[in-house]
């Protein structure tokens, strides 16, 4: 059976129990990886189990065809579902996996990964037909599925982005899911762990301490001390109070320590020289304060293990610019500018050298693409009387201030009937690399070219 959308999320967190045989396949090797540890995971938790799971290669189904059967319907020593997991499958793997269809023995679970498979492939057709099998393709990236992945993969971290950071991240992020969870994975270790705090917060903050630490460290807070109002008589310490009751005409105030609303109490005006005091919830601002423990509109300091600068854990352009590898968003950014402003001979040589760094010609179209829609948005503002510094400035993410310069000479270069053939041309061109099977370096060069040429023709 073939799984799509909804199901695929299905399929990797709860399998049918009638399921014996997943084939996960397509060119974006990573998504085929993570699909099948995913899968897998949904059965084992522990993938080194060695009761439980069975790594199986290609040349073991060469030299003993039977072989996948015969795992299949082994027990475990320790109970429980055992999964068999195979890589690198293709057509000559179809006649091991149509021996264990024909008669499948025991309960263990088959996570098969393939490469590209064709309509006509026997193993992929096996697949579709059988009730008992899944097969799921996985293709390129879409840019809302990496939106996705960013979003999900950050929040599961506890961390934020901004949408020019995001806008930055995904331009960087190649097609390849595997290397691209990779990239997010260093930029959440740059932003460290959900407990790190700042090394000092700023005067009037509270530091980022534990329950205990809070009354260890009261002194460094800009809460002053009770000792110090008018008439608090024999109070030394707030902390050291039990009970309220031993404070002279509190006027009915239960407990402090407790943190009972002070608006409960009967009479605040008997507690005797309380003018200087303008908020009981906010002795010298103690509502700045993270450790007042339970009083009206205060954070709680004793509910979160740290108090964490909530700055800390959003992601911002700079953290990205500053983790993330920039050898590919230089290159891109080199070719975009080259092709906006017609430079031919700088334009092949920048493209020499991104196809020397294996980036995709498809992602090298999508940065050509969006840098040109860039400049349709800021010529559409010039067009409508804003100008050059205005129109840059309103775009999101903005220009990076290196780029600038050659931002605004391209401005100067396009009009809105040109930005639209260049979309045009570069959107084919994306097309054909996908479907027509020409050799997709060729056509993408072909496509900035054309669109570079568009420079030097007349509007």
């Amino acid at each position: 059976m073939i799984f799509k959308g909804k199901m695929v999320d299905q399929l990797l967190t709860r399998p049918a129990p009638g399921l014996r045989a997943i084939l996960f396949y397509g060119p974006n090797e990573g998504r085929v990886r993570e699909y099948a540890r995913l899968a897998a995971k949904s059965v084992v938790t522990d993938l080194d189990d060695p009761f439980r799971v069975c790594q199986l290669s290609p040349a073991d189904l060469k030299d003993d065809p039977a072989r996948l059967a015969d795992e299949a319907a082994a027990l475990s020593m320790t109970g429980g579902r055992r999964v068999i997991r195979l890589s690198g499958m293709g057509d000559a793997h179809t006649e091991s996996f149509a021996n264990f269809l024909d008669d499948h023995q025991g309960d263990a679970l088959i996570v098969a990964e393939a490469g590209e498979l064709t309509r006509t492939s026997k193993l992929r057709k096996l697949f579709e037909a059988s009730k008992h099998c899944a097969i799921t393709a996985c293709y390129e990236e879409s840019m809302q599925d990496l939106d996705r992945l960013v979003i999900d993969h950050l929040r599961s971290h506890g961390l934020n982005i901004t949408s020019d950071a995001k806008a930055y991240l995904m331009q960087c992020l190649g097609e390849d899911r595997m290397a691209a969870r990779q990239e997010l994975d260093k930029l959440v270790l740059y932003k460290g762990p959900p407990g790190r705090a700042s090394a000092r917060v700023a005067k009037g903050d509270a530091y980022a301490l534990s329950g205990r630490d809070a009354y260890d460290h009261l002194d460094s807070l800009d809460v002053m001390d009770i000792a110090d109002i008018p008439d608090t008589r024999d109070v030394v310490d707030i902390l050291d109070i039990p009970d309220s009751y031993d404070i002279a005409d509190t006027g009915g105030v239960l407990d402090i320590y407790d943190g009972k609303d002070v608006f409960d109490s009967r009479d605040t005006h008997a507690i005797n020289d309380v003018s200087g005091i303008q908020d009981i919830n906010a002795i010298s601002d103690t509502a700045a304060a993270k450790d007042t423990y339970h009083l009206t509109g205060v954070k709680d300091i004793y509910g979160a293990n740290d108090t964490v600068d909530s700055a800390a854990r959003l992601v911002t352009l700079e953290d990205v610019s500053a983790c993330i590898g920039d050898n590919s968003v230089q290159g891109l950014d080199d070719i975009c500018d080259a092709m906006g402003n017609g430079d031919l001979i700088r334009l092949d040589s920048h493209l020499s050298r991104a196809l020397e760094l294996a980036m995709a010609p498809v992602s090298i179209l999508r940065a050509a693409s969006n840098h040109m829609m860039r400049l349709q948005l800021a010529a559409a503002a010039l067009s409508g009387g804003a100008t050059p510094d205005m129109a840059m400035r309103n775009l999101r993410p903005p220009v990076n201030f290196m780029r600038t310069r050659s931002f605004q000479a391209q401005l100067q270069l396009w009009n809105l009937p040109r930005l639209s053939r260049a979309l045009d041309l570069l959107l084919e061109g994306e097309a054909a690399c996908k479907t027509t099977g020409a050799p997709d370096l060729s056509l993408c060069s072909q496509a900035l070219l054309k669109v570079a040429q568009l420079v030097r023709r007349k509007a």
